[in-house]
C-alpha cells in the first residue's frame, strides 16, 4: 500500500522560456511539481508570492489562480509534471499549510527523484512512478529532504588513519603489500599501541583488518567479473589460490568456487566484512 494516494505523473516535460517571459495566470485543477533547473523565478499562488531560485522545487496546488514570472536577465529552464492527490497520511498538516517552494540544499533528495521521474514518466513502471511521486511529495511536505552517508561508530583517530591508508592502498593496487609497520607509520603511533587500539575498537587486529579488506574486494570480483578464482586471488594479494580459498571460506562460509556457483544460480552476493565508507575521514585530512 502507498501511504500517499497519488496518481502516476502526467504531462511530464521540460520547458524553456526566454528572459522576461511569464506564464499564467491559470486556474489550477490538479497538482503540479515544478523544478527550476536554470534561471530564477517568482511564483504567485493566489495572494501569496515566493521566490523560486535555480534549483528550487515548487508545488502548485489546485483551487487558486497561479502565475510564474521568469528570470528577466537570462533564460529559464524548468521540469514539471502533473498528478492527482487522493488520500494523505492523517498526521500531515492540511494542504493549505504546505509550503509553496523548497529551496535547494546540499544532498537533497528532491532533485534526484524529480530527475528520475522526468526520465521515466510515461515509459517506466506505473507502480514505481507512483512510489516516486509519493516519496517526492512526502519529502516536500515534511521537510525531510536531506540525504547522507550511512552512520557508523566513531573510531580512534589512529585507527581511522590506518583504515584510510588500507583502503587508499588497495584502491590503487589491490595486491599491494601492507605491513603493520606501514599502518603504524600512517597512524602516527607505535605498532604495539595501534594493535591495542584496533582490538579495543574493532575486536580485530590490524593485520586481520587488511585481510578482510582484501576479501571484500575479492568478493566483488567474484560476483561481478568472469576472472578465474586463481586470478582473483593474485589480484587481491593472496599468496596462493589455496590460501585465498581457505580465508574466503572462513570469512563468508563458502569457498569461492561454491560462492560463485550460488551467485550464478541467483544467490545473494557475500555481505562485506568491513562496512565502511572508503572516503577519507575528516580526521585523516
Amino acid at each position: 500500500m502507498i501511504p500517499v494516494g497519488v496518481s502516476p505523473p502526467t504531462s511530464a516535460n521540460v520547458a524553456v522560456y526566454p528572459p522576461g517571459a511569464t506564464f499564467g495566470p491559470r486556474r489550477m485543477r490538479d497538482w503540479e511539481f515544478v523544478w527550476i533547473i536554470e534561471g530564477d523565478a517568482e511564483y504567485r499562488w493566489g495572494a501569496q508570492a515566493v521566490d523560486a531560485p535555480a534549483g528550487a522545487v515548487v508545488l502548485c496546488r489546485p483551487g487558486e489562480t497561479d502565475f510564474f514570472r521568469w528570470d528577466p536577465q537570462r533564460r529559464t529552464r524548468h521540469g514539471y509534471f502533473h498528478f492527482d492527490l487522493g488520500s494523505r497520511p492523517p498526521g500531515w498538516p492540511a494542504p493549505e499549510r504546505w509550503p509553496l517552494v523548497r529551496l535547494p540544499e546540499e544532498g537533497d533528495i528532491l532533485r534526484p527523484l524529480f530527475r528520475h521521474l522526468l526520465a521515466s514518466a510515461g515509459r517506466g513502471d506505473p507502480v514505481q512512478c507512483r512510489l516516486m511521486v509519493a516519496g517526492l511529495l512526502a519529502a516536500f511536505v515534511t521537510g525531510e529532504t536531506r540525504a547522507g552517508d550511512v552512520p557508523r561508530d566513531a573510531l580512534p583517530e589512529p585507527v581511522e588513519r590506518a583504515l584510510d591508508h588500507i583502503h587508499a592502498r588497495l584502491e590503487t593496487d589491490a595486491a599491494a603489500g601492507i605491513t603493520l609497520a606501514d599502518l603504524s607509520a600512517a597512524a602516527c603511533v607505535t605498532p604495539e599501541y595501534l594493535c591495542r587500539l584496533f582490538k579495543a575498537s574493532t575486536n580485530r587486529s590490524p593485520v586481520e583488518t587488511v585481510r578482510l579488506a582484501r576479501l571484500d574486494r575479492a568478493a566483488v570480483l567474484l560476483a561481478r567479473s568472469n576472472c578465474p578464482v586463481g586470478e582473483i586471488a593474485r589480484r587481491c594479494g593472496f599468496a596462493s589460490a589455496f590460501h585465498f580459498s581457505r580465508r574466503f571460506k572462513e570469512a563468508f562460509g563458502l569457498p569461492p568456487s561454491e560462492a560463485r556457483r550460488a551467485l550464478l544460480a541467483g544467490g545473494t552476493p557475500p555481505t562485506p566484512r568491513l562496512l565502511r565508507n572508503t572516503a577519507p575521514s575528516p580526521a585523516a585530512l
